[in-house]
């Protein structure tokens, strides 16, 4: 934290592009003929950096994040008023996620502990399922879409993109960025990272049932990789795959057939992400016993 604060400016000018690219990029995805919901990877980006600041500096990355998601609508064309019905839901999950991990998890452990993690992603729905439903209920009133449809598809997206960022910030909130770069610079992984993206982007777009595929090769990093590598690839995985759904390139057999069924595309997805990472967990734990 004392490295960080000397180097205030900088952060709060990372955490105000990555949040700005993240929500221009979920926005612009939420808008393509084949995008079925409206995945949120911003408000997850932001909290982990609440992580590793003081309380008393919070407001600062809330007012990035209100200024991020205006200029990503700004950019898109939407009228001002499209923003402030997202912003009072968006900045509600950024503080009520980042206050219960700050509150309730050790960090440090889930990155070793399945048993953590999992505690980890089930406290976050709470907050999550919160502020989607004051969010939905403020598109509602805006007339932009039924509260029942809005919820569950704002839950969905944050979902997803909570599960995708955060083991990826648990590793930069407790070793840094030179760590981090040098735990994944092995040929190997590498090596398997590309292997696991060709199979994603080949089984997504030939291969019936592809999630199957997904699994098989998210296990081999998780064997390679361990919880760095594991969640890395993840990060990766949920960007390729929700873009090959929004750009139309997947689609399933359930669509069509049940009210707000194509939400339902992302659940294998989330169930698919989130295995590999506590099998990595509890590798990684055996993994340090053994260093120790």
């Amino acid at each position: 934290m004392i490295q960080l604060q000397g180097r205030r400016f900088g952060i709060l000018l990372l955490a105000f592009l990555l949040y700005f690219t993240a929500a221009l990029y979920c926005i612009y995805m939420s808008r393509q003929p084949g995008s079925i919901a409206a995945i949120w990877y911003a408000n997850a980006i932001m909290v982990m950096f609440l992580q590793v600041f003081a309380y008393r500096d919070w407001y600062i990355f809330l007012i990035l994040a209100a200024l991020g998601n205006i200029c990503a609508n700004l950019v898109m064309q939407d009228p001002i008023s499209m923003s402030l019905a997202f912003i009072p839901g968006n900045l509600l999950e950024i503080g009520l996620v980042a206050y219960c991990l700050r509150r309730f998890i050790p960090l440090r452990q889930c990155i070793e502990d399945p048993l953590a993690l999992l505690k980890m992603f089930g406290l976050v729905l709470v907050p999550v399922a919160a502020s989607t439903s004051i969010s939905a209920f403020i598109l509602s009133l805006y007339g932009l879409m039924p509260y029942a449809q809005g919820a569950l598809v704002l839950f969905t997206g944050s979902v997803v993109g909570a599960i995708s960022i955060i083991p990826v910030g648990l590793l930069l909130v407790n070793y840094g960025w030179d760590d981090f770069i040098q735990i994944n610079q092995s040929f190997s992984f590498l090596m398997c990272i590309l292997l696991a993206l060709l199979i994603a982007l080949f089984g997504f777009l030939y291969l019936p049932d592809p999630y199957i595929y997904i699994s098989a090769t998210l296990l081999l990093v998780v064997f390679i990789g361990r919880f760095p590598g594991t969640a890395l690839a993840v990060l990766v995985y949920s960007v390729i795959i929700s873009t090959l759904i929004a750009m139309g390139f997947f689609q399933s057999s359930i669509q069509g057939q049940y009210m707000h069924s194509d939400v339902y595309l992302y659940l294998p997805l989330v169930m698919t992400l989130i295995q590999p990472l506590l099998l990595a967990a509890a590798l990684q734990r055996i993994q340090n016993l053994k260093l120790w």
